[in-house]
């Protein structure tokens, strides 16, 4: 067996949805963590060329955007994507529905929750006091 073989695809502990309940809702909504390749295509759709010094186009970071993507990313249940929710909320596509589904405070909420299960939550002051310790 290699010095490896916990890295293996079929050895790694597959990871479970998370539930977040909302004041708002009678159900919680379920979240997933999301890979780094996911992550990373996200961050992509995210820059805009905007003109810069002398109208030079500049390539600039959406931050909103990107979180308003991880986050849509993340939602397992309800499914952003089902027509008849969308149709209730009368928007098309997953971004907008996340837009009119949640208030400010929950999509807060809901980032913080995908960060911390995707791993990159936490403080950096802690986790080195840890280790000193």
């Amino acid at each position: 067996m290699s010095k490896f073989s916990s890295f293996m695809k079929g050895n790694v502990k597959q990871t479970e949805t998370v539930k977040l309940k909302l004041e708002r809702f009678e159900e919680p909504i379920e979240l997933r963590p999301l890979t780094a390749g996911e992550a990373d295509k996200i961050n992509e759709k995210c820059f805009v060329n905007k003109p810069g010094i002398k109208g030079r186009p500049e390539r600039v970071f959406d931050v909103v955007k990107y979180n308003r993507g991880i986050n849509t990313a993340s939602i397992v249940y309800p499914d952003l994507n089902d027509v008849e929710l969308q149709e209730s909320y009368g928007v098309r596509g997953a971004e907008n529905l996340f837009s009119e589904l949640f208030y400010l405070g929950e999509a807060s909420q809901i980032l913080e929750k995908v960060t911390e299960i995707s791993g990159i939550g936490g403080n950096i002051n802690e986790d080195i006091e840890e280790a000193k310790n």
